[in-house]
Parts: structure tokens; C-alpha cells; sequence
């Protein structure tokens, strides 16, 4: 399995939830949601590899895809 950014994100997602189980209070989101947003990333990444072949291509339309994400989110946050 070729490393991307969704993959680094996606590992990054997974070591801060299981950093979280032994923390008091309240977790920021469930497990179901975890793993729904695991398979999304699984998904998504799947999809780039099979739609983009060149790896620096690969990486730049990811990244650009997860700024874009990140700033859609930021905004929908600022909404609510």
C-alpha cells in the first residue's frame, strides 16, 4: 500500500481516538462516527489511486482535497 496523505490523516485520526480512551469526559465523537470516517478516507484514497495513476499528482489533488475539507468544515462550524 502506496503512503498518501489520506492515508497519514487517517492513521493520525485512529492514534488520537485510541489516545482519547483513557481520558475522563466526554469523547468528541462516538465510535460509530470513527469508523464511518475511517471507511470514508479508506474510500476516498481508493478512489484518487483510481483515478489518478501519477503519485505527485496523487498527492497534491489529496492534499487539496483535505484543505478543501478543512476549510468547508471551518466554515459550516462558523455557521452553527
Amino acid at each position: 500500500m502506496k503512503l498518501t496523505p489520506l492515508n497519514i490523516t487517517l492513521a493520525c485520526v485512529l492514534v488520537w481516538a485510541i489516545s482519547e480512551l483513557g481520558n475522563e469526559g466526554e469523547p468528541l465523537f462516538s465510535w460509530v462516527w470513527l469508523v464511518i470516517l475511517s471507511v470514508l478516507l479508506v474510500f476516498v484514497d481508493i478512489l484518487f489511486r483510481l483515478w489518478i495513476k501519477d503519485v505527485q499528482r496523487l498527492w497534491t489533488m489529496q492534499i487539496g482535497f483535505m484543505v478543501i475539507v478543512g476549510i468547508v468544515t471551518v466554515l459550516i462550524k462558523l455557521q452553527f
